[in-house]
């Protein structure tokens, strides 16, 4: 067990998304997706993600959190950025999955859209997400002082 929520959950989507072979194709062969802002001069296009983690009123052990997943291309039209987005509905949205230390996580889109950039031929995406989960190694942990 890592005992930390946010990386339990940002590590398998991160496996989820690299290793699917659609996504990939969409993504001109390669996956590259990174915690919370590419490295300098990436390659395009390429995913950046990050969580927020919220207490859920009247339990500490179950959690709300949002998941920020922004899609980035340097294309003459939207077309590759809109395929990549398609894509990631059709694996992220409803999904529910367990990890080691996170159980019945329960992932929906909740907000999407363009956002203006300066730079001709660069597209933004931003995806937000809600996520429930139970955060079991973190509660176990609790328990056990």
């Amino acid at each position: 067990m890592t005992v930390d929520t946010q990386k339990s959950i940002t590590d398998h989507i991160w496996t989820l998304l690299t290793d699917d072979t659609a996504l990939k194709a969409a993504m001109g062969g390669t996956v590259r997706c990174y915690l919370t802002w590419a490295t300098p001069d990436a390659a395009f296009p390429y995913l950046v993600h990050r969580i927020d983690i919220m207490r859920e009123p009247g339990t500490y052990a179950v959690r709300r959190a949002t998941y920020y997943l922004d899609i980035w291309s340097d294309s003459p039209n939207a077309n590759e950025i809109t395929s990549i987005r398609e894509r990631l509905i059709q694996l992220l949205d409803e999904l529910i999955f367990n990890t080691d230390d996170v159980s019945r996580v329960h992932i929906e889109t909740a907000s999407e859209g363009f956002v203006p950039e300066t730079e001709q031929d660069i597209w933004h995406y931003a995806t937000l997400w809600d996520l429930i989960f139970r955060r079991d190694s973190e509660a176990a942990s609790i328990n056990g002082r």
